[in-house]
């Protein structure tokens, strides 16, 4: 292999590796404060509500449980609650959404556009607030 060769594929795979961590180690903190700058409300029938368990991972590698809401919608896909959601009232808060009921929800408008990326890693766009419509 040629010095040029070799030097054109160090750069490729450098870049690569520079690339990939960004996603990782940025892209959620980026996506976050975007997000919380730009939000969309969708009005959406529930299908179903239910308490469970998320996981953070920090750029550390440190992860925790969260507890939170998992909302299905047929219209408008699935979200989580994680706002005021604790493992005290994770359940009393997923019963608080009556199935066929309609909502407001408040998301990021951001998570809503690269909601098919965040499925690939088994996300959801987090509500930001809800209300009964």
């Amino acid at each position: 292999m040629s010095k040029t060769k070799a030097w054109v594929l160090f750069l490729l795979w450098a870049f690569l590796i520079v690339f990939v961590s960004a996603f990782f180690l940025a892209g959620p903190a980026v996506l976050r404060s975007y997000d919380n700058a730009h939000n969309v409300t969708l009005t959406c029938e529930v299908s179903s509500a239910k308490a469970s368990t998320g996981s953070t991972r920090s750029a550390k590698g440190v992860g925790a449980s969260i507890p939170q809401v998992v909302i299905e919608s047929g219209d408008c896909g699935k979200f989580v609650l994680r706002t005021g959601v604790t493992a005290d009232n994770s359940d009393d808060v997923a019963s608080r959404f009556e199935a066929g009921a309609e909502y407001e929800f408040e998301a990021g408008d951001g998570s809503l556009k690269v909601r098919g990326l965040l499925k690939l890693f088994g996300a959801s766009p987090e509500l930001l607030s809800y209300r009964r419509a």
